[in-house]
């Protein structure tokens, strides 16, 4: 096992070493302006120095507080619309082909509209990645609901449980991996685009802001540390907070084996 883990370690790292060898090759044979492409060395003092000066604290705080409160609303949303939509007739016809109409937009395309009535705010920021990340995760709840075995619901009905327990013990039990599916997809969607949204409504600040201001300042640094930033914090709550979850929570509802 122990030796498994370590070739996935190895064999992983390769891309990433190659490429840190290809980036110091560049650097020290001048292949890019140090302007453009400064150093490993000076990205890293670079990334010290946001530390020490609480400007890294800063700009996550506001990206969390820019990205958390639509997501939390966004998963509720989409839980509630996929057990509604999965498991009426009615509703599934009424409100899927709206849906599947607005998914292929690209959630940015709305950003216009939802600046001219809410301002360069933080609030159209998290209109937007509401958006993002529901149409994202909706899709996975419904089909969680739909695939939920029949049987279940008819023993339930048997054993006299009301419409609501039905929904919270055999339902969301049963749709449990779509959903926990949906979120981890959700936020793969939300993380990405709220870098976007931050770098249209500045006002906001977090993340993106801090990338595109540095951009426009030649500070290609900071730049590659907002770049770098993104890529730990994205795999960090992948591989710490949904890993977690999804052990917890299929472990909880019997859908994986304890042991594994």
């Amino acid at each position: 096992m122990v030796q498994r883990q370590i070739k996935e370690v190895f064999l992983a790292s390769i891309p990433f070493v190659f490429l840190f060898i290809l980036w110091n090759v560049v650097v020290h044979f001048n292949g890019m302006p140090n302007w453009f492409l400064p150093s490993p060395l000076k990205v890293t003092l670079t990334f010290w120095e946001l530390i020490k000066d609480g400007t890294i604290l800063k700009i996550i705080i506001d990206t969390v507080l820019n990205l958390v409160p639509p997501y939390l609303l966004a998963i509720v949303a989409s839980i509630i619309f996929g057990i509604l939509i999965g498991a009426n007739t009615i509703a599934r016809k009424i409100f899927f082909p709206f849906i599947s109409t607005l998914y292929p937009i690209p959630s940015l395309a709305w950003l216009p509209f939802i600046i001219i009535i809410f301002g360069f705010t933080r609030q159209s920021v998290w209109i937007l990645l509401f958006i993002s990340s529901f149409l994202k995760m909706i899709y996975y709840m419904i089909a969680g609901v739909r695939n939920v075995n029949t049987i279940w619901i008819l023993v339930a009905k048997n054993l006299g449980l009301n419409q609501w327990q039905i929904i919270r013990k055999v339902i969301i039990p049963g749709a449990l991996p779509n959903i926990i599916t949906g979120m981890r997809i959700g936020f793969g969607a939300i993380w990405r685009s709220v870098i976007g949204a931050e770098m249209l409504v500045t006002g906001a600040g977090g993340l993106g802001k801090f990338i595109w201001t540095a951009q426009w300042t030649y500070s290609f640094d900071k730049v590659l540390v907002g770049i770098l930033l993104i890529a730990i914090i994205g795999l960090t709550i992948e591989l710490v907070v949904f890993k977690k979850i999804e052990k917890i929570t299929l472990e909880k509802w019997g859908a994986v084996n304890q042991e594994t």
